[in-house]
């Protein structure tokens, strides 16, 4: 797991490559890969397990970019309190 600053870095790369017009295209496709705004729910499992990972993986990159720097702050701290990082 990455320490404070490189999670602070890394939240920074997310914001510059996908807030760019390239980003933000790439974004639109991996939404639409990744079913957002549509159900993932499949008969069989193994199908719907997969659909969830690209879900996870577009909601990851989303929650990332998005997240206010003083509220990755805060979970920072609360890992670091944990002894996760």
């Amino acid at each position: 797991m990455p320490d404070s600053d490189n999670l602070k870095q890394l939240r920074a790369d997310y914001k510059k490559v996908f807030d760019t017009e390239e980003g933000k295209r790439v974004l639109k496709d991996l939404e639409k890969l990744g079913m957002f705004r549509q159900t993932t729910f499949s008969k069989d499992a193994l199908t719907m397990a997969y659909q969830e990972g690209l879900r996870t993986l577009y909601l990851h990159i989303i929650t990332f970019k998005e997240m206010d720097i003083e509220e990755l702050e805060r979970l920072i701290k609360e890992m670091e309190r944990r002894n996760v990082l």
